[in-house]
């Protein structure tokens, strides 16, 4: 079976029976590299997410794509916050945490203020960008669809059980809960394995809610018709698309996660020429190797980074073709 045909196969019957001698056509023209082959591979994700066959199917191609290139960033990011939240407990409570406490090193400093600055502009744009399909997510509750509404309420969910899961450990660190096998202060010579567990329990709680808000996201933007690609704002003539507004917010995003990634390399290295012995201790993610655990940091932010700038240019070529 031949490349084209085997990702034509990869499309739901009813979509292969209305477009695929047209899609044969178009992959014979444009497929010539392996980023073709995923973009084909995404696009028969969107076919499967209950995509409206009596589109145009040039159209429902182009609102596809911009839709699942927004939907590529959002999962980026996502990873780029695990990665995020490992730097910041790879900071905390360490030497290079008390060289910025007392403004020692300002170079180390600026940087980690850089990473604190990208943190802000990616989450403002996250939060700005996700507002009108929050919105049009609502609206599509209260009119017909109640399964989206449980859909909506997986990430404030999931948002709970950490911080459930936190006031559990700090419960534990203030002595009111009292585990065999688990102390309440730990130190790099004495971190028990029932402290590793718990500490483990809780990055795998936030793992978990990032993987299970992230699907619940895409579900429910991928339901989404193409109807419902405008929201209307009194005193605007022009009504928002919501796609284009969000894919643009999604740029800003991606912008951010680089900025945050050049910004965590220079901390690093700035670290690593203030106290170079610091990286050869387990001062690392649950006291493993402090230049292992930073290594593990940056491919987290490095992936996504990459990811999030593959849904920018995926969308970008189509954004102002959407109707």
């Amino acid at each position: 079976m031949s490349l084209r045909r085997w990702l034509i196969q990869l499309y739901p019957r009813p979509w292969r029976d209305r477009y695929a001698d047209e899609f044969d056509a178009l992959l014979e023209e444009c497929l010539h590299s392996p980023l073709d082959v995923l973009d084909i591979m995404l696009g028969a994700l969107d076919a499967y997410l209950e995509v409206p066959y009596k589109m145009n199917w040039r159209l429902m191609n182009m609102v596809n794509k911009l839709r699942t290139s927004i939907l590529i960033v959002f999962a980026s990011y996502i990873g780029f916050v695990i990665g995020g939240m490992s730097l910041y407990g790879l900071a905390d409570d360490s030497p290079m945490a008390e060289l910025m406490k007392t403004r020692t090193d300002m170079p180390l400093l600026t940087s980690w203020v850089v990473v604190e600055i990208g943190a802000v502009i990616a989450l403002l744009a996250v939060v700005i960008g996700g507002l009108p399909i929050a919105w049009m997510v609502i609206r599509r509750t209260l009119t017909s669809s109640r399964q989206d509404f449980w859909l909506l309420l997986v990430p404030p969910f999931a948002f709970l059980a950490q911080m459930l899961y936190v006031g559990f450990v700090i419960s534990i660190g203030l002595g009111f809960m009292h585990i065999p096998g688990v102390i309440p202060v730990v130190t790099p010579d004495n971190f028990p394995i029932g402290n590793r567990l718990v500490i483990a329990g809780k990055m795998l709680v936030f793992i978990l809610g990032a993987i299970a808000s992230t699907a619940a996201v895409w579900r429910i933007i991928m339901r989404s018709t193409p109807e419902e690609n405008t929201l209307n704002i009194p005193g605007r003539v022009q009504p928002v698309r919501i796609y284009e507004y969000a894919f643009t917010l999604s740029i800003v995003t991606s912008l951010a996660m680089l900025l945050m990634l050049v910004a965590t390399l220079a901390w690093g290295g700035l670290a690593y020429s203030a106290l170079p012995r610091v990286f050869a201790e387990n001062r690392g993610l649950l006291l493993t190797n402090t230049t292992g655990s930073f290594i593990v940091v940056i491919l987290i932010m490095g992936l996504s980074t990459a990811a999030a700038f593959f849904g920018v240019v995926r969308g970008y070529s189509v954004k102002k073709q959407v109707a």
